[in-house]
């Protein structure tokens, strides 16, 4: 029997079932805009409802995945009037135009295509499928794609993690889905039990909830900041208990957290939609502007294949020529030289922080490099500082480019 999922979509769906369906809501239009648009406009089409959910019953489908073919059904019925088997090619130019307006992009006007097609297979039989559905072709037009809206920046992602400088949970939640590429929920029904410490790394055992199947996360970079949330879990010797959970001590969900990124976004001047699934496709948007390979990729996010990176890579033409004349020397821009993440000890108490802590979070130490300069009137604490932070033959030029300067000054009449 399939499992109900962090979104809740079981209730959703038995709502569908047990009050639209069985009470025929279904041929009503719907009262406003929360309970959707589309309608069974032919009381004729309502067996094709209950045949569809007998298939769901019989190959035991996930609950989101019933409820995005219930959704085609109802575009199909409320756009053709007629009975399903008797599509025309005027009702089939309709639906076609009511496909492309409520499409974004290519991706997804494929995949509706795809499941149209298949919704022929499950209503009928083999020799019985209507040419309409076997045949339906939606041409795609490149100068309909649009960049997305939701592309991160690493320096963004820096901002964000900032932010929720206090929010240990937060933290280690945004660093585990970038270093992992794990989807929401895999991540949300984690227990304490599913964490295994190493020295300096530890691993995530995915046993459920994953839609590729039993998989392992290693986290090296967001170690420091998982052993943080963990230390703090109020409930960290129940080996039952969730790994993430909210103020309330519950499992936290993907609409809290897209919550507080709405809210980060707009307090550090993001002006993009940023959800669980962005820092998803940022995770991989960034490690392969970095040089990982595809396979690297796919392994890391325990895909079957690489096709899915089709899916989640954001990077753009433009990222590639810049990273290419950046490493070159052609432009100043260290954005497309930076190496990835790592974490680093705290110069002061000897604490491991995570890669985006400007300060420690134990001893309250400044660690980054920017903020020593504007915060510490000693020079030499600073270099000293700056040494640790900085490769040292680095820090030596600099200081001997000074001293030169200086003599230069004093040797002047």
């Amino acid at each position: 029997m399939a499992e109900d999922d962090i979104y809740g979509n079981k209730r959703h769906y038995e709502f569908f079932v047990d009050e639209k369906l069985k009470n025929k809501k279904i041929l009503e239009k719907p009262k406003n805009h929360r309970e959707g648009i589309y309608y069974c406009k032919n009381k004729v089409n309502l067996k094709y409802f209950n045949k569809l959910i007998r298939k769901f019953e019989v190959d035991d489908l996930s609950y989101a995945r019933r409820l995005k073919l219930i959704q085609v059904l109802k575009i199909l019925t409320y756009v053709m009037g007629i009975d399903l088997k008797d599509v025309n090619g005027l009702e089939r130019d309709k639906l076609i135009i009511k496909i492309r307006e409520i499409t974004n992009s290519n991706q997804q006007l494929k995949r509706t295509q795809q499941d149209i097609k298949y919704m022929g297979k499950i209503l009928f039989e083999d020799k019985e499928i209507p040419k309409f559905f076997k045949e339906l072709e939606i041409k795609t037009d490149r100068s309909r794609q649009k960049a997305r809206k939701d592309k991160l920046e690493y320096e963004e992602f820096e901002k964000l993690m900032r932010y929720f400088s206090k929010d240990d949970t937060l933290k280690a939640y945004l660093s585990v889905a970038m270093e992992t590429l794990a989807r929401p929920q895999e991540l949300l029904y984690t227990k304490m039990e599913d964490v295994d410490f190493g020295e300096g790394y530890s691993f995530i055992q995915i046993s459920e909830h994953g839609k590729e199947g039993i998989k392992k996360l290693l986290c090296i970079d967001s170690n420091p900041y998982l052993i943080r949330m963990i230390s703090k879990h109020k409930n960290n010797q129940n080996k039952k208990e969730f790994l993430f959970l909210n103020e309330k001590d519950r499992q936290l969900t993907p609409f809290s957290i897209n919550k507080k990124l709405k809210k980060a976004c707009n307090k550090v001047k993001i002006d993009k939609p940023i959800t669980c699934y962005s820092i998803k496709r940022f995770g991989v948007t960034f490690k392969r502007l970095m040089g990982e390979d595809d396979v690297t990729i796919q392994r890391t996010a325990g895909w079957t294949s690489t096709k899915q990176l089709k899916t989640y890579d954001l990077t753009s033409q433009d990222d590639v020529y810049k990273k290419k004349l950046a490493e070159r020397g052609l432009i100043k821009d260290k954005k497309y030289l930076r190496f990835m993440p790592k974490t680093k000890p705290c110069v002061y108490c000897g604490e491991i922080v995570g890669f985006a802590e400007s300060i420690c979070p134990k001893c309250n130490h400044i660690l980054d490099k920017d903020l020593i300069k504007q915060n510490y009137d000693d020079k030499s604490k600073a270099i000293e500082v700056l040494k640790v932070i900085m490769d040292d033959e680095l820090v030596e030029m600099i200081q001997k480019k000074k001293q030169e300067h200086k003599e230069k000054l004093i040797s002047q009449p």
